[in-house]
């Protein structure tokens, strides 16, 4: 005999499209509030003019970016990953895994 597993995903969205899934929904509430103008983001918290990002904190204008962290002003970034303490880049594309870069400008 075979068993059918189902797999229940929860997730929460809010009026702007974004979304945060394996959290309570009160956490949920809490990272939407933290979100300013952003739309259409994932797992995100802390962030202000954002479109299609994935797991980013702290940022600024930045569109699919994924998995940054602790980047600190950062405006207009474009595609990055996994960047983690960047400090007032400005219109990066494609970065990947930077850490602790100052003032960059891609261009």
């Amino acid at each position: 005999m075979s068993s059918l597993f189902k797999e229940k995903v929860t997730y929460y969205i809010d009026e702007n499209n974004n979304r945060w899934y394996n959290c309570t929904e009160e956490e949920a509430i809490q990272y939407s509030k933290s979100l300013v103008n952003c739309t259409n983001c994932t797992g995100c918290k802390d962030c202000k003019d954002c479109t299609d990002c994935t797991d980013c904190t702290g940022c600024t204008g930045c569109i699919n970016c994924t998995d940054c962290t602790n980047c600190t002003g950062c405006i207009v970034c474009n595609g990055c990953t996994g960047c983690t303490g960047c400090i007032a880049c400005t219109g990066c594309t494609n970065c990947n895994g930077c850490t602790g870069c100052t003032d960059c400008t891609d261009s």
